[in-house]
């Protein structure tokens, strides 16, 4: 059986590129509040998840390592954005809760100038088609993904 797509494409190298210069773009927009965006998606997610936030729940929502997470999670403590408090006095499971600081961030919206710049270049059908196709890609790629056990 033939795995081979029935066409060329360069489209890895192009969602590589577009991936890339979104990173670039949204680092240069946040600096001026001294916050990744890496950092600032999590935040997101922890105030998504409110009381279930912990790090393995932060960790399932965004497919990455425990202990990854858990070192980005201790930079957002040092910097005063978030809190790691223990559910009981004698467990080990940390809550995760936003403080003023961290809740002040989010307040940062999410979409860039950059997104919303090539959101009025495109016409309406383009956009909401590369939605569509994107959505299925993603969804497609889940298959590909193992399971962190």
């Amino acid at each position: 059986m033939n795995n081979n797509p029935p066409y060329d494409t360069n489209i890895e190298l192009l969602i590589s590129k577009v991936n890339h210069s979104m990173v670039l773009i949204r680092r240069k927009e946040l600096a001026k509040y001294h916050i990744a965006p890496r950092q600032l998606y999590i935040l997101h997610v922890i105030h998504t998840l409110d009381s279930r936030a912990t790090s393995l729940t932060v960790a399932k929502e965004v497919d990455r390592e425990v202990n990854v997470i858990n070192r980005l999670l201790i930079n957002l403590e040092k910097d005063g954005l978030i809190k790691r408090i223990k559910k009981t006095p004698k467990s080990k499971l940390l809550s995760l809760k936003l403080t003023r600081k961290g809740l002040e961030m989010i307040k940062i919206n999410i979409r860039s100038e950059a997104i919303d710049s090539l959101l009025t270049f495109l016409p309406k059908d383009e956009i909401l088609q590369m939605d569509s196709t994107l959505e299925k890609v993603l969804l497609k790629l889940t298959e590909f993904i193992p399971d962190p056990d």
